[in-house]
């Protein structure tokens, strides 16, 4: 300090009878809560999101034999981690709030809550590293890649695909269905044509239509979620209907080559297949079209 010409700071000495102010963890300690909450408070009005305060703030609450006013921090804090992607931490604070309450049947809701988010973000990261892998989903710039993988994935997360396949199965299918994009009035299979693919609709709209004698009849429409071809492809029928895209779609395809090599190593491929033809779009439309032509 001397080199450079400037004095040492003096650092205030605290007098030998000065009080010194309790922290908030000795007030906790003493079990002096109201004056714990109030310096909690403060604290919280600044730093809202200062997770370890609302513990703190909870078992403030604890000790003044207020649960109610416990919960809701702790149900806070879990959401909290839950945002952040922490889903085991979240859960494993509400187990622990559960025995404070037993009779609250909001909390084991909101932890069911907790491991469907937790199952869906696996299922997220395996579906985009399928179609980050897969040649069809090529673009120009990485970045431009991931941002449209997400894209796709926030369209197609609600569909069945996703409810009822593990991780690896959708990680494995993505990878190996074909991304296409269609234009608006265009046909994307004849009636009776005989190719084998299945389609999910990532988004857009396909109508299913026939014609009988001079007319033409709309049978079905379908839309994000949707999974039409499954008999052609799993049972080798030929397309029911004339399936017309309305606007302007996404899809991913997927054909016989492709579907052999989503079911290797699967562990359950009958209940791969299922799932793959649950919705029974191809069999609604053929029945449809029977009770039009009898008319």
């Amino acid at each position: 300090m001397k080199l450079f010409g400037k004095k040492k700071p003096k650092i205030p000495q605290q007098e030998p009878g000065d009080p010194k102010e309790p922290s908030i963890e000795d007030l906790v300690t003493l079990e002096r809560y109201e004056e714990a909450e109030i310096k909690l408070k403060e604290r919280l009005k600044i730093h809202k999101k200062d997770l370890h305060g609302h513990l703190k703030l909870a078992e403030v609450y604890l000790g003044q034999k207020d649960v109610q006013r416990a919960l809701i921090e702790y149900t806070f804090v879990a959401d909290s981690y839950a945002e952040d992607g922490f889903f085991d931490k979240g859960i494993a604070l509400l187990g622990k709030a559960t025995k404070l309450a037993p009779g609250d049947d909001n909390l084991p809701r909101r932890i069911e809550k907790y491991k469907r988010l937790k199952r869906l973000e696996s299922r997220r990261r395996a579906a985009i590293d399928g179609m980050l892998a897969n040649k069809s989903t090529a673009s120009d710039a990485a970045a431009n890649r991931a941002l449209e993988m997400e894209m796709l994935w926030g369209r197609i997360a609600k569909s069945h695909l996703v409810d009822k396949l593990d991780s690896e199965k959708l990680k494995r299918l993505f990878s190996v269905m074909q991304l296409d994009r269609l234009e608006a009035d265009t046909t994307l299979v004849e009636q009776g044509g005989n190719h084998d693919y299945l389609y999910l609709i990532v988004d857009g709209q396909v109508e299913a239509i026939t014609t009988v004698g001079a007319q033409t009849f709309t049978i079905k429409g379908f839309t994000t979620g949707d999974v039409i071809g499954e008999s052609a492809l799993l049972e080798r029928k030929t397309w029911p209907a004339n399936y017309k895209i309305l606007k302007k779609a996404t899809v991913f395809r997927l054909d016989r080559q492709g579907l052999g090599m989503a079911m290797q190593g699967n562990d359950d491929p009958v209940g791969f297949l299922s799932v793959l033809r649950e919705q029974n779009h191809d069999r609604d439309v053929a029945r449809k079209i029977l009770e039009v032509s009898r008319r």
